[in-house]
């Protein structure tokens, strides 16, 4: 089983879509995934579920259930203490079933954000009181078994635009990572700044594995999580490429990767070489560490949120239903959903070869 983290401090990047469709994918090409909504917000739960679930009643009704698992009870139960085989003995319940039938989610919580601010203080004085050290790698193990139960190849984990810690631990106890990336100077900002993050997130579990004695093999924080690439996204397309405005973007992002965050992820061990991503890239017009280009979803976007399908997976019954789209607008809906279909599945391909 490998586990894949999707994360960019920076919002609106389309981190959650990219997790949903690429979870998708990966399940349409015979794997068996699971989905991990870390994000307090909900957002990948909402997608799954259908937004219009996502009010209060509804969303009570889901963590009130014994019949579905959710984060809430594995939060509790983490901050109290209670032990990892304990937890995933005691799991109540199923994973929410999505509309292909290997990938699953496990739904997100509000209570997210205070497993963040207590992760981020058990970092710091873990040495100094004791009973706070089991929690920081409790919880991504917890997860992982529950994972394992499942007999899921992949786990996907959907985290918050933030760098606290709870970002940390799941970033830094995963086996992989993507950066979803949108053509525009914040996110060009933010390569800076999630270069200086990771670099601070590797030294400090590095004290804190030590000082903690965890400093074994098969702590499940191992601390090497390795960069496959960013996923451009969220441009307007000319004639196939993106428009002159937004490349601009895209390449300083693609400098930024090169020159500041490739090398330094090099010296810790955290990035895959070079040679092996091009030969995941053989056959496209990529360049390491870019795994796929996706233009602005645009109006498929509205339709895949209310069918809770991919946007390379509406059929015209599904955007005809929501849409008074008809005729040369419809055919080139269907053309669009058809490009994006070969856009994701190159993207999974690669990925897949990468982390076999």
């Amino acid at each position: 089983m490998k586990s894949i983290c999707l994360f960019n401090h920076k919002g609106g990047v389309s981190k959650t879509t990219t997790t949903f469709n690429l979870g998708w994918m990966l399940a349409s090409l015979g794997k068996k995934v699971i989905m991990v909504d870390l994000d307090s917000q909900c957002n990948l739960t909402g997608l799954v579920l259908g937004y219009s679930k996502m009010n209060d009643d509804g969303i009570e009704a889901i963590y009130n259930s014994r019949s579905t698992m959710t984060l809430k009870p594995i939060i509790d139960k983490i901050i109290n203490g209670v032990s990892v085989d304990e937890i995933v003995k005691g799991a109540e319940g199923e994973l929410i079933k999505t509309g292909n039938e290997n990938l699953l989610l496990l739904a997100g919580t509000l209570e997210t954000s205070d497993l963040d601010s207590q992760m981020s203080i058990a970092l710091k004085i873990a040495s100094g009181v004791p009973v706070t050290k089991n929690m920081v790698g409790n919880f991504p193990e917890v997860l992982k078994k529950i994972a394992l139960v499942h007999s899921a190849d992949y786990l996907l984990f959907d985290l918050s635009p933030n760098v606290g810690g709870l970002n940390e631990i799941i970033l830094m106890s995963s086996d992989y990572f993507i950066v979803p990336a949108s053509p525009d100077f914040f996110c060009f900002q933010a390569v800076a700044s999630l270069k200086q993050n990771i670099e601070k997130w590797y030294d400090e579990i590095e004290v804190f594995k030590r000082v903690n004695k965890f400093d074994n093999p098969n702590y499940v924080i191992h601390n090497r999580p390795k960069f496959l690439g960013v996923i451009q996204q969220r441009y307007r397309p000319r004639s196939g490429v993106p428009s002159s405005s937004f490349q601009k973007w895209i390449d300083r992002i693609k400098i930024a990767i090169k020159d500041d965050l490739v090398p330094a992820l090099s010296e810790k061990g955290c990035v895959i070489p070079a040679d092996e991503i091009r030969r995941a890239l053989k056959g496209s017009a990529l360049e390491p560490y870019d795994l796929a280009n996706i233009s602005d979803f645009n109006s498929l976007i509205a339709v895949s949120q209310a069918v809770s399908k991919p946007v390379f997976a509406l059929t015209e019954e599904d955007i005809t239903s929501i849409s008074t789209m008809f005729g040369k607008a419809l055919d080139t809906s269907m053309n669009n959903s058809e490009n994006f279909r070969r856009e994701f599945e190159a993207l999974a391909k690669r990925v897949m070869y990468l982390t076999k």
